[in-house]
């Protein structure tokens, strides 16, 4: 069982990287933009981002998930006619919608900003073509996972970070273009990603299309695209109820802090890349379903740590003078003043994400025994209680309801999830062990959270280094702890 944890453990290192790489150039940029963006420009920009979470599950409409079923135990020789064919139809079907969005770009911006005016047409037209070079690459990105590609697979994700950050230094900072440049920032990174991963990949792919295989991965995928749009709802929308009760400064406040708080989001998918390869060819193991039950556990024990160090401290750390990106060459913060008060919502958004990845978890029994059907049904439910709670709670506590509703929609996804699934593929999961972690990690930041200043903080430090020693006694086992002092000494 360890060797098979270490194997995954080890993918989900490597695929972190490239993950978090990702995800990070926005994590990256905040700093970058809270100084060089009004709170206002802040929003409009999410808002659009908003448009292209949005748009790429429609373009991609499920076969990325129907490409890695089919062509994860096909030969090389199937393996080129399925990437070369999905390539292809990627082409067809997000052309006619980039097509779409470059005719009705006026009504489609007034849908994400009300009055974006002639920026919001432009922002419209370019995330159109985001989004079509984005799903060709995601396709390429598949067959790197299918091929355990995880180093290549992290290294054009790294390159993805550079290239837009660079970008970004130039057309945001010295060209002064704002948010028109961070997306052509955007699209000039995508654009370089694409084509490096063209060249790793054209000796695999054979251009062609069958439809009779289309139609079968389409009625595969397909289901799942009200799945994925369910959750962009549960992701995004929270921004555009807040810019209609609240307006965009607010929206852009909220938008800051929830990008604080995806550095939890980075690792539940860094997880998720390695997890479905792992659980698909280990699933016919003697031991396959108490591995699973121990993959949550340790999940869950790494992600409760994580958590809590950055609830402790992440926000202050971002609010650290830094000399010299202060006006007139003085001290300054990472994050604009400005954008603090967003910060609040980092820990609530941050627990959302660790019950994402729990979600994840349990998707093992959804694949396995094909009971996909309750994936929208889940997913569905959640996004109601999302779009409808947030309605009628921000216009009375603001972007907080917004930040909570987050975390209950993660946990009526899990909740429905799990319901359905034990019956039909039971896993044991080592629940007392999990409330343990859960527990103690409550029980630590409740203590915390009345002690402020130095005290407080040397407080916080003192249970960030007691809680793996308690957990070492408290929740580790005989065999995990000879493992790991073996491993150590």
């Amino acid at each position: 069982m360890f060797a098979k944890l270490r194997q995954l453990l080890k993918e989900s290192v490597i695929y972190g990287l490239g993950t978090i790489a990702a995800r990070a150039v926005n994590f990256l940029l905040l700093p970058y933009y809270s100084h060089l963006m009004t709170t206002e420009e802040y929003g409009i920009y999410a808002l659009f981002m908003l448009l292209v979470a949005f748009l790429q599950p429609v373009y991609i409409h499920g076969m990325d998930i129907a490409y890695l079923r089919y062509s994860a135990d096909a030969n090389r020789g199937e393996q080129k006619k399925h990437l070369g064919s999905m390539l292809v139809h990627s082409l067809i079907t997000g052309g006619a919608i980039t097509i779409a969005l470059f005719l009705f770009a006026p009504a489609v911006s007034r849908l994400f900003v009300s009055d974006a005016g002639a920026l919001g047409e432009q922002l419209t037209r370019i995330a159109a073509i985001i989004i079509l070079v984005d799903t060709l690459g995601a396709h390429i990105y598949n067959w790197l996972r299918i091929n355990n590609r995880a180093a290549a697979f992290s290294t054009i994700r790294t390159m993805n970070v550079a290239v837009n950050i660079g970008l970004n230094i130039l057309f945001v900072g010295v060209f002064g273009w704002g948010v028109l440049g961070a997306f052509w920032a955007f699209l000039g990174a995508s654009t370089a990603v694409l084509i490096a991963l063209a060249v790793l990949a054209w000796r695999d792919i054979t251009l062609g299309w069958s439809w009779p295989m289309v139609k079968e991965w389409m009625i595969f995928g397909l289901p799942n695209l009200p799945s994925q749009l369910f959750m962009i709802a549960i992701e995004f929308s929270d921004r555009k109820w807040i810019e209609l009760y609240m307006g965009l400064d607010d929206a852009g406040i909220y938008s800051a802090g929830y990008r604080v708080a995806m550095l939890m989001s980075m690792i539940a998918q860094a997880f998720r890349y390695a997890w479905q390869p792992f659980f698909l060819k280990t699933a016919k193991d003697a031991d396959a379903k108490p591995l699973f039950a121990r993959v949550l556990t340790y999940y869950i024990l790494f992600t409760g740590w994580i958590w809590i160090f950055c609830a402790f401290f992440l926000p202050t750390l971002l609010k650290i003078p830094i000399p010299g990106i202060g006006e007139n060459g003085q001290p300054g913060h990472l994050i604009n003043a400005a954008y603090w008060a967003g910060f609040q919502i980092v820990p609530i958004v941050m627990l959302a994400h660790v019950f994402n990845g729990i979600y994840a978890n349990l998707m093992v029994g959804v694949y396995l025994e094909k009971k996909t059907k309750i994936i929208p049904v889940a997913i569905g439910a959640a996004a109601v209680v999302n779009i409808a709670g947030n309605g009628l709670l921000i216009p009375i506590y603001g972007y907080m309801a917004a930040a909570w509703l987050t975390v209950v929609s993660y946990v009526v996804m899990t909740v429905i999830l799990f319901s359905y699934i034990r019956r039909k593929y039971h896993v044991p999961y080592e629940w007392s062990r999990i409330i343990r972690i859960a527990a103690t990690v409550g029980a630590f930041y409740g203590i915390a959270q009345p002690f402020d200043g130095i005290g407080g903080m040397w407080l916080r430090i003192g249970i960030l280094l007691f809680l793996p020693l308690l957990w070492w006694y408290y929740i580790l086992n005989d065999e995990e702890r000879d493992g790991v002092t073996r491993r150590l000494g």
